[in-house]
């Protein structure tokens, strides 16, 4: 397809099972699942930088919290935070929601994807002017793609150790 990015432009795999997700049966759904994969790309950039980063560097509430990542959230003197976070972050996702879908329950299309939104993962937001470099969005998706791998690999670690990611003694 031309055009597309992520798992539907891969050589061989979007085909592989008789189209299932062709642009020509479900466009909007090749739009959404694009979208998707990016804003879980850029999750997992920046959770594969705050993960162990946070381990070292803990400003918040004095530095008192000295807890492995994985287990840090409980710790917070103040647990109200963390509802505040989420619905925080519920707003966020609920705008985007809103402003990307289209159709209504009589045309029985509640994922239609609103195609004057433009390009999937534009959200009008580039300070750096990356986007007059070039197309990056491929190599975003990898570099995205691998740290989603990361993350779930740093995570699995605290699991298995049940300690830090990175000892701070060594430091």
């Amino acid at each position: 397809m031309p055009g597309a990015y992520g798992w539907a432009a891969e050589k061989g795999l979007a085909y592989s099972f008789g189209k299932p997700f062709s642009q020509q049966k479900f466009p909007d759904l090749v739009n959404w699942v694009q979208e998707a994969e990016i804003k879980h790309a850029r999750v997992a950039m920046l959770a594969a930088l705050g993960y162990p980063v946070a381990e070292v560097f803990h400003p918040l509430w004095g530095g008192s919290i000295n807890e492995p990542s994985l287990i840090a959230f409980q710790a917070t003197p103040l647990q109200t935070f963390w509802p505040i976070v989420v619905g925080a972050i519920g707003l966020i996702e609920s705008a985007s929601y809103i402003s990307d879908m289209k159709g209504t329950a009589e045309e029985g299309r509640y994922y239609a994807f609103n195609e004057n939104r433009g390009v999937a993962g534009d959200i009008g937001f580039d300070p750096l002017g990356f986007a007059a470099k070039g197309d990056l969005r491929g190599e975003e998706l990898i570099v995205g793609r691998l740290a989603m791998l990361g993350i779930a690999g740093m995570v699995a670690q605290e699991l298995n150790t049940a300690g830090y990611l990175f000892y701070p003694d060594t430091y």
